[in-house]
């Protein structure tokens, strides 16, 4: 359970709140985003801003667009999530055998 929370506040830290930010930047709201997406609902903009989903890797590109975000910008901060989900995932894999073999760093 620690690993999922860990997780969630990690991609409210870099990709939620980055998207949260540039939505209201540019004056649109969660529902505007959804339209302009073709999606039926708000919910989905809120739970890539509340950490809880990841935008598709093919809604991407558009987000980019919609929210004035530059594509660098974007790319980079999903790179950053993707490399501190790494290490927290390499601590969470060292636990697990460390109860089996103490000598795992």
């Amino acid at each position: 359970m620690k690993f999922a929370n860990e997780e969630l506040q990690l991609r409210r830290r870099l990709i939620g709140s980055l998207l949260k930010e540039a939505r209201e930047r540019v004056g649109m709201t969660q529902q505007g985003v959804a339209t302009k997406l073709s999606y039926s609902s708000p919910q989905f903009v809120s739970n890539w801003e509340r950490g809880l989903a990841m935008p598709p890797m093919d809604i991407l590109p558009h987000l980019s667009k919609i929210l004035a975000i530059p594509p660098k910008e974007l790319i980079e901060a999903l790179c950053e999530y993707q490399d501190e989900l790494l290490k927290i995932q390499k601590e969470r894999l060292r636990t697990v055998f460390r109860k089996k073999f103490p000598e795992v760093r």
